[in-house]
């Protein structure tokens, strides 16, 4: 007579099989923790939990030749200081761009408009950005923020369509009332909300970003979004008075070619708008431990 019975026997081989399973498991997971301890880590995947840092070497933008075209946009009696450089920003209010035209006129930057609010992207982001990169102009992505929604919800939204890339320029949050979003929140819950969105996108793109703000939008709220950021300030007629600035946008109503009608034409400092948006491993690390994240 069998001293176990077939279906005790299968109900041992069932007991070994998940004892074997396990012990397969604690003894990977010790591995994995080995060699978390022989990289310098504490076994679980701190890298994930790591903020981005970029490579600031990898953003080169070509200087701007003496006899550039675009540089009849300048106000009467300014000319180009040696570590500034001319540029555009643009939306799919620009229509069909010919990138390469643009370029022939001395272009050698431009901020395309990526996404506003959330669930909305330009529709002609993707194609501008493709087509400055292959004009060799340096492109850099924009947010156009609103009130309207979540700064997480819109800067989860921004990140899709303009990942990390660090041979860009720092990407930009502009700060507008001519949207379509009529809410106007008190001050403390917009820069909640700014916080968010500022939080989210720095630490993916590993830079700080750049801040546009209207005179309105400053007048209503006076909200402190710069801080270390670089400014992106409007000055029509002469150079900003603010010492600092990274990026002087000029006029609304310049003349490139292959672009129909009106555009925005920008100076930029290269050397000052890479310093300010540059994020040492020192303020990576406390942004970090701050958040949470």
């Amino acid at each position: 007579m069998p001293r176990f019975t077939p279906e005790q026997v299968r109900r041992r081989q069932l007991v070994a099989g998940a004892l074997v399973l396990l012990l397969v498991l604690v003894i990977g997971g010790c591995t994995v923790t080995l060699l978390g301890a022989l990289r310098g880590g504490n076994g679980s995947d701190a890298s994930a939990g790591e903020p981005f840092r970029a490579d600031d070497a990898a953003m080169i933008v070509e200087a701007t030749s003496a006899d550039a075209a675009v540089l009849a946009n300048l106000p009467e009696g300014i000319e180009l200081a040696a570590d500034e450089v001319m540029g555009i920003d643009v939306s799919s209010h620009q229509g069909e761009i010919d990138w390469a035209q643009v370029a022939g006129d001395g272009v050698v930057f431009a901020y395309v408009k990526a996404t506003e609010g959330s669930g909305f992207v330009d529709s002609s982001f993707r194609r501008n950005w493709d087509g400055a990169r292959a004009a060799g102009i340096t492109p850099g992505a924009y947010h156009y923020f609103t009130l309207c929604s979540p700064g997480a919800d819109q800067a989860a939204d921004f990140l899709a369509a303009a990942p990390p890339d660090d041979s860009a320029l720092p990407p930009a949050l502009d700060l507008e009332f001519d949207g379509a979003c009529e809410e106007r929140p008190e001050a403390a819950r917009a820069q909640a909300e700014i916080d968010a969105f500022t939080a989210a996108v720095e630490r993916e793109w590993g830079r700080r970003l750049v801040i546009y703000s209207s005179v309105e939008w400053r007048d209503h709220y006076g909200l402190p979004v710069a801080g270390p950021r670089p400014d992106w300030l409007f000055s029509a007629g002469e150079r900003p008075e603010q010492e600092d600035w990274a990026v002087w946008q000029l006029r609304f109503d310049g003349d490139v070619a292959g672009i129909s009608g009106g555009v925005d034409i920008d100076v930029a400092r290269i050397e000052v708008l890479r310093d300010q948006a540059a994020i040492d491993e020192g303020e990576a690390a406390i942004e970090h431990a701050s958040t949470g994240a």
